[in-house]
Order: C-alpha cells, then structure tokens, then sequence
C-alpha cells in the first residue's frame, strides 16, 4: 500500500468486526451442532481476527501519530546544537552522544533526540548540557533489500538526526528543561552514570564494566573486544537489559521471598506467601526497570513478568501458553512497532518453545516415588535437577532464536549453544545471587564484596566468550532466507508448540520444507548499497568487492553478511581486474557489468547489454545510445539493490520504492 489508510478505517473496521463477531456467537439457536452452526462459528472466528487485525493496525497509526515530530532534512554544513546528554550510545567506532535538543542552528522546530559521533565523551556524562558543532542528517534507511530499517526505529524513538561532530563536544551550563518529565529522565540518567561509574570503580576490570551493563543499562565502559567476542560466541544478548535479565531477577526475588516468608510461620499460616512473593518480585522488577533504562526490550520484558506475576496473584498458571498470549497482546497493543524487531521476535519464540517444553515435561508420566534421600544425595539430586533444567532451557530457547538470527542478522554463531550452556548456571548461580546482595547492601555501604563476586563471575563469562568466539570458525555466515522460507519456518515452530499429540510432528514436515526453500532460492550475483560504499560482484568463479576507501567497513560487513560471505573471507576479496580511473567494469558470462564513479567512467560503461550502477550524472540518452541493459543511477531515490539471474533474464530488486510514504522514510521515500 503507497500510503496509509485514512484514521478512521481502523476503529470503524474494528468495531463493525468485533459487533459482528459477538453476534454470530450469541445468535440464538435450538441446535448446538451440525453444519449450519460449525459454518456461523466459524464466520464468527473469522471476523474476530479481522477485529484483531483492525485493533492491531489502531493501536499502530496510533503509535505513529503519538510519536510524530519535525522531519529533520539535514544539511552538509556544519551547525551548532545544544542540548543535554541522555545517554552515550557507545559503539565499536567510539561514543555516540544522544542528546535531548534544546537549539539547532538553522532548524526553527528541531527534532527531539539527535545522536552524534564524538572522538570522546570527556565530562559529557549523563545529564549534563553539551555544545557541538557537526553535521547532522536522516537516519539512514535500509543498506539493501530485506536490509534492517534504522529509520523506522529512529522515528519510534523520536530520533530525529544523526551524525558526527567536529572535534569534542563541549559541557556547558543550560538552564534545567522546562518539561517535568524531560527533568526527570535527565536526572534518572544521571543517576544511572553514576550508578555505573560506582560499580566500575568497584570492579575495574572487564567484568565490571560487563556488570554496569547489565544493572544499568550503560554499555559504554564495555571494549570493543570485549563486544566482539560476546558477540561472535553468542553471548551478546547478556549485555542488554531484556527477557532473561527480568526473568533471572524475577524469578530469584520471587523465590527468595516464598522461602524467607514460608520459614517464618505466624506469616506462613495466616497471609498467602506466594502472592505477597509475586507482588514484591513485581515490585524489585518495576525497580529494576527504572534503573535499567526504560528501554524497549526491557519494558517488553516488563509486561510479560506482570502478566506471569499477576496470574499467580489471580490464582492462575503463571507458565502458560494463554499468558503468554495475553503478554503478547499487551505488548503489541502499546509498542505495534515492536512486532518486527528481532527482539520481540526472539524473546517470544524462546519464551513459547520454553512453555511448550514445561507443559510436556507437566504432562509426562512420572516415575513412582522413591524413599527420601539423606541430605548429601537429596543436595546433589537437587543441584543436578537445576543445573539439568538450566541446561536444557538454554538448549531449547537457543533452537528457537536461530533461525530469527540468520534472518535477520544473517550470521550463526557455531559454539553459540555450548557457549550459553556454559554461562547459564554462572548467570542464574553466581551473578543474579551477587547482584541481588549487592543491592540489599548497598544502603549501608557494604556492596563492594557483592559487586567484585559479581564482576569475577562476569569475567568467566567473558572468558568463556573470548575462548569460543576468538576460534577463527566461530561464525559462520549464511545468506539472508527468503520471506517466504522464514515465515514458512516460524509457522512450524508455532504449530509444533501450540499442538499435542501426533499433529505436533507436522512441524517437522513445514520445517523440512522451509529449510529446502532456502537451499534452493536464487543467489545474488551484484549488491549495492545506496551510498555505493561496497559492490559486491560475482564472477565467473568468485565474489570480488569493490569497497570506498575509509576507516568505516560497516557498509561492507553487513552486505557481505546478506550474501553469506564471512568476514575473513571478505578481508581476501579482490576487486575486479578492470578497476581504474572512473570505475570498474567486469564480465560474467557473456554479458558486463560496470561502476561508473564519476563521468570519465561513463564512456566504459558504453557497451551494448551492459549494466551500469552509476552516481555520476548520465546523460539523457545515454542508456539508449549505448544499448544498455539497465542503468542504475537513481541511488537516492531508491537505495541499494540486488541483481539477479533469471531463466527470463536480470532481475533488479531495490530497497526503496520512490511511490511509497511512510512517516520515517529518509528524503519521503520508504521500503518496498
């Protein structure tokens, strides 16, 4: 669709589905079976889901226009912007400032947020006013086609612009916002700081910075080798705040809790100790979220521990699959745009295989009761129960996320599962334990020891990271699957999660059929990205790549990482032979290809049935003068691209298309 429905079709689709929905299932009827009545239940099931669809696209627009801000077209002058540190988005490349705007040179309505590229932070810690001078532009949008929209996020939260800075960003002294609320985000910032500047000057090593992450939300003190090695081993969710951080502390507290108030018996015979444990859980988490950050994954995290909280507080099952229906549908209903993030796609496949697992593990027969133990063999039955059952959560959550990774992130790590069930007992027996001293010591001064049991526990974590992911195999790249395969491989999973019995194994025949779907889907043999920093050129018997100078391989990474190429394999590649002044033309079979850089290059690109990927200004009646097959010359417009062959000949597929709009697309043009 170019553009979007008028406001009102949602809530009057909604209501005229929902009324019509409640009819068909109320109408009055001396007959409770037979065709007629499956035939108007199931009409009725049918316009329940085009009122769910309806609620859904609401809850969006709405989401939307909540949201909605000042475009920022940017400019490639220099300006001078002010405003107060929210926090430091620090990266691989260096610290990233996100400011709360107060003035932009030049710009009457500035957007909210901006994030500039800095050499270093200096003083500019969290919560303090800044002064730059950079360049600042539109979040970028996809590199290529089915590549990761940054702008989309960016407008969810109120991002208006990127870019770098010239030199330092200077501190300077501004008068507090006048917004409430903006006062107090800047002062639950700065408390955030200097809650993890405390806990790295207790734990100055790897580890600390590790535990400052994972309490605060602050990943800035983090390495960049640190970072790479978690990352490649398959151990770089721990660094942000999400659903099993929650889940770990929730549960710890919860436990807690139950046993402290079971031990202690005018509470245990008079109040219901498991819900008073609930509602301090949810209290710790609410905390815990606050402190965190507010960010997102955690807030989605959020809403499913109080919808697993609140149903032990309602008496019903916490560990169910219509809980984590109703998280679902909560989720959803406040962040629609969440739908198509990884991490809402990754935390609710692991959390619904994991409740899969417990119903069956619930429903299995059990082995008569043997005698009880003596203390020794009861503690060892149980240590090796819960390390057993930590062990086995982490294998199935791991299976369920892998195939949302190669899709979206195109990379699998290969030591990922041994890596996780490694760590998984450290993070549930030594860091939550240690984290959750800290905090009760912390009022009198005594989170010190805590804090350094803590940080040496997150140190063998990041060892066991940097003795996987350092393995030159440690990832694997995979080209992206198609659509069609991944939404083929995410129905098998829910279908093997959601049915009992023989029908479940009807999964494994969609999975099957998933995976030969994406052995089988045609290859690229050109990739662009819209900036032309990386060409990717397969030739009759290799890739070569055709890479803009510069320090930043980020362009190049992630399209080699689309097409499967892993990263040594990339640092190897060579461009074409007939690279020079103005581009480089190339020939695959009998037909050629070229990138014209500038205009000495067009002449080059001159040949009958070529195809020509061009920034330079072509004139009007070059492509048919020179008989072309394709000339590529509207980057701007539509971006990046692939280009395929066909048994009907090439085929071209771009990230962009210039007739759609959507609110965050870059220069008015949005993803196909």
């Amino acid at each position: 669709m170019a553009t979007d429905p008028p406001l009102w079709w949602g809530p009057v689709a909604f209501v005229g589905a929902l009324v019509a929905a409640i009819g068909l299932t109320a109408w009055p009827s001396e007959r409770t079976d037979g065709a007629l009545h499956a035939a108007r239940l199931a009409l009725a099931g049918a316009f329940a889901l085009l009122a769910s669809a309806a609620l859904g696209w609401s809850a969006a627009h709405f989401r939307g226009l909540s949201v909605a801000q000042p475009t920022y077209v940017g400019s490639e002058d220099p300006a001078r912007i002010e405003g107060w540190v929210v926090t430091n988005d620090a990266s691989d490349n260096g610290p990233r400032l996100r400011l709360l705007v107060r003035s932009i040179e030049g710009v009457a309505e500035p957007p909210r947020y901006v994030r500039v590229s800095v050499s270093e932070a200096g003083l500019l810690t969290a919560g303090r006013g800044a002064r730059c001078r950079g360049v600042l532009g539109q979040p970028s949008g996809p590199m290529a086609p089915g590549g990761y929209d940054f702008a989309r996020r960016a407008y969810f939260e109120r991002l208006g612009a990127t870019g770098f800075a010239f030199g330092r960003c200077r501190p300077i002294a501004l008068d507090p916002p006048t917004d409430w609320l903006d006062r107090q985000r800047l002062q639950l910032a700065a408390l955030r700081a200097d809650l993890a500047a405390a806990i790295v000057a207790a734990a100055p090593d790897r580890g600390g910075a590790i535990a400052a992450a994972l309490v605060t939300g602050d990943r800035s003190s983090i390495d960049a080798d640190t970072n790479a090695v978690l990352r490649d081993s398959g151990l770089g969710h721990l660094l942000s705040v999400s659903g099993i951080h929650m889940g770990v502390v929730g549960g710890l507290v919860f436990a807690v809790l139950m046993w402290v108030l079971s031990l202690i018996p005018p509470i245990a015979l008079r109040f219901p100790v498991k819900k008073i444990a609930a509602v301090g859980a949810l209290v710790v988490l609410a905390a815990y979220l606050i402190v965190s950050g507010s960010s997102v994954p955690a807030l989605r995290s959020f809403v499913m521990a109080c919808v697993a909280f609140g149903a032990i507080l309602l008496d019903r099952p916490a560990i169910s699959m219509r809980a984590l229906a109703l998280a679902a549908f909560i989720v959803v209903l406040i962040f629609p745009e969440s739908v198509i993030e990884p991490g809402f796609q990754m935390s609710f496949a692991a959390t619904m295989a994991l409740v899969a697992l417990f119903e069956m593990l619930k429903r299995a027969p059990h082995e008569p009761a043997l005698p009880t133990p003596g203390p020794l063999i009861g503690a060892l039955q149980a240590t090796t129960r819960g390390i057993g059952g930590v062990l086995l959560i982490s294998l199935v959550a791991g299976l369920a996320t892998d195939p949302f990774a190669i899709y979206h992130f195109q990379r699998f790590s290969i030591y990922s599962l041994p890596a996780n069930l490694i760590t998984a007992p450290i993070m549930s027996f030594l860091v939550a334990p240690a984290a959750g001293a800290a905090a009760v010591l912390a009022p009198f001064g005594w989170a010190e020891p805590a804090l350094q049991v803590m940080a040496s526990a997150l140190d063998l974590v990041a060892a066991v990271g940097q003795t996987f992911g350092e393995r030159p195999e440690a990832v694997r790249a995979l080209p992206r699957p198609p659509d069609a395969a991944f939404v083929l491989c995410v129905l098998a999973l829910i279908w093997g999660c959601l049915w009992r019995g023989a029908l479940r194994w009807f999964g494994v025949v969609m999975f099957a059929a998933s995976v030969a779907m994406y052995a089988t889907a045609p290859q690229p043999i050109v990739a662009f990205d819209g900036d032309t920093r990386a060409i990717y050129a397969r030739g009759d018997d290799a890739w070569m790549l055709i890479a803009a100078p510069g320090r930043s391989t980020y362009a190049r990474d992630r399209l080699g990482a689309m097409l499967g190429i892993s990263p040594p394999a990339i640092e190897r590649l060579a461009p074409p032979e007939g690279c020079g002044e103005g581009g480089c033309v190339w020939r695959r079979g009998e037909r050629t290809f070229a990138f014209v850089s500038d205009e000495s290059g067009l002449a080059r690109a001159c040949e009958r049935g070529a195809v020509a990927i061009t920034r330079a200004p072509a004139p009007e009646d070059f492509a048919r003068r020179c008989e072309i097959a394709a000339l590529i010359d509207d980057l701007d417009a539509r971006g990046g691209g692939f280009i395929y062959e066909t048994e009907a000949g090439l085929q071209i597929t771009r990230a962009l298309h210039p007739d759609v709009q959507r609110p965050w697309t870059p220069r008015g043009v949005v993803q196909e």
